[in-house]
């Protein structure tokens, strides 16, 4: 009698347990976090709908991903179409080409063609290319008054034949008057011959020592600087003839009367009525 009074508090433990209420069991999956979580506070709200004493918990839960748009092409692109150069049937393909390409990608309306058979069909007279006349060549005789004459017909057959201006015929009677004009000479001033040359190259040294002609005798050339045939130089060949001294010889036109070097007479050091050769100007 003990022992059972000591197992009725345990007996009402149990009954107390077995009345307490039990929530639903949901199966919720597991790969999808938003809908695991709105799955467990369904099960929070059934839990509550059971028993009303249960404080349910709810999870903030996450929010679904937008979904991406598919993106638009950035560009359109109409097919080519190929139409026939025959009419009316080019002006309709074109229109429909147009047509289909607005109805694709949009844009502006298009403009259509009026295809009707006399539509935009202008004629114009085309004027024929002038043919180019050419007159045959005639050679005419040089006797008169038969060459007269056979101008004459030859601008009658070409004026016959191409047209153009009226052509200006000769007069074939009697002798032509022939009208001569005297032509004088051109008036021309004869100068006199200036003489102009140069003189022969002697000296030069032992190697190459050049002698002059017969009557010339070699000397320097007063207008070179240097010494001339006295230090193996080369000098120029003059006529071995007097100018200048006592009797006042002169030189031919274009030659000038220089010192002889070969005398002992020095113009420049107080010597007077020196003799000289001839030499030309130029050198």
């Amino acid at each position: 009698m003990k022992s059972f009074l000591l197992l009725l508090p345990l007996l009402g433990l149990a009954l107390a347990v077995e009345d307490k209420c039990q929530c639903p069991q949901v199966k919720c999956p597991g790969d999808d976090p938003v809908k695991l979580c709105n799955c467990l506070n369904s099960r929070e709200t059934l839990c509550k709908q059971r028993c009303p004493e249960y404080v349910p918990t709810y999870r903030p839960c996450p929010t679904s991903p937008a979904s991406t748009p598919t993106p638009k092409p950035t560009s359109c692109v109409c097919e080519k179409t190929y139409c026939p150069m025959v009419w009316p049937e080019s002006c309709h393909c074109e229109n429909n080409a147009k047509k289909s390409c607005y109805d694709k990608c949009g844009g502006p309306p298009p403009t259509y063609q009026v295809c009707d058979a006399s539509a935009n069909l202008v004629a114009k007279e085309v004027e024929p290319p002038k043919p180019t006349c050419t007159c045959e060549t005639i050679y005419c005789p040089m006797i008169w008054p038969e060459s007269c004459h056979c101008e004459n017909n030859a601008k009658k057959t070409c004026y016959d034949k191409c047209g153009g201006e009226a052509p200006t015929y000769k007069t074939c009677e009697g002798i032509p008057t022939l009208v001569t004009k005297t032509v004088n000479p051109p008036k021309t001033t004869t100068k006199s011959p200036v003489p102009t040359g140069s003189h022969a190259i002697c000296g030069g040294g032992r190697g190459v020592n050049r002698q002059c002609s017969e009557g010339e005798v070699c000397i320097k050339d007063p207008f070179r600087p240097g010494c001339g045939p006295a230090c193996d130089d080369f000098g120029i060949c003059v006529q071995d003839k007097l100018c200048g001294g006592f009797a006042g010889f002169s030189c031919p036109t274009g030659m000038i009367c220089v010192d002889d070097p070969r005398d002992q007479c020095d113009p420049k050091n107080g010597g007077a009525d020196c003799g000289g050769l001839c030499v030309y100007k130029s050198g």
